[in-house]
């Protein structure tokens, strides 16, 4: 049994975390990551970070590869959450970036995907959140941490 558990995270981390894949096109086309029922979404870093600052908002950003099947996964089923959805669109700035291919600050030492980060406007990072995390209510708990820090 653990020899089969070895495998899959074996298995799991390298299919994750592989830099440039053969396969992918590298003119990587971002509607391969839009997040559906979202209102605005934003790929390019330092737009979303002067929208931020004008609307005082905290940044979403996702960091994904177009072959990761647990971004995919991720993006299809519990970012489709309503409560997620709801939270997304009334207090963030949701940020998509491609791990291998967008223009961010190095200060973001993506090392697998999905990676997601929550910052304030300034680029201060409050928490991430690395790896598929199926559960709804693990995003909205940490939504709910950064309201509290922003209220402190």
């Amino acid at each position: 049994m653990r020899k089969y558990l070895i495998l899959f995270l074996s298995l799991f981390f390298i299919s994750c975390n592989q830099d440039t894949p053969t396969s992918v096109n590298q003119n990587s086309d971002f509607s391969i990551i839009h997040l559906h029922s979202i209102k605005k979404t934003y790929t390019n870093y330092n737009e979303a970070f002067q929208i931020a600052k004008k609307e005082k908002k905290v940044v979403f950003i996702l960091f994904t590869t177009d072959y990761c099947r647990w971004c995919t996964k991720l993006r299809e089923t519990t970012l489709r959450n309503n409560k997620i959805i709801k939270n997304l669109n009334n207090d963030f700035i949701v940020l998509l970036l491609d791990k291998n291919h967008s223009q961010y600050p190095k200060s973001y030492k993506i090392k697998s995907v999905p990676s997601i980060y929550l910052t304030d406007k300034n680029e201060e990072v409050f928490t991430s959140i690395i790896g598929y995390h199926k559960n709804p209510n693990d995003y909205l708990k940490w939504f709910e941490y950064i309201k509290v820090e922003l209220s402190n």
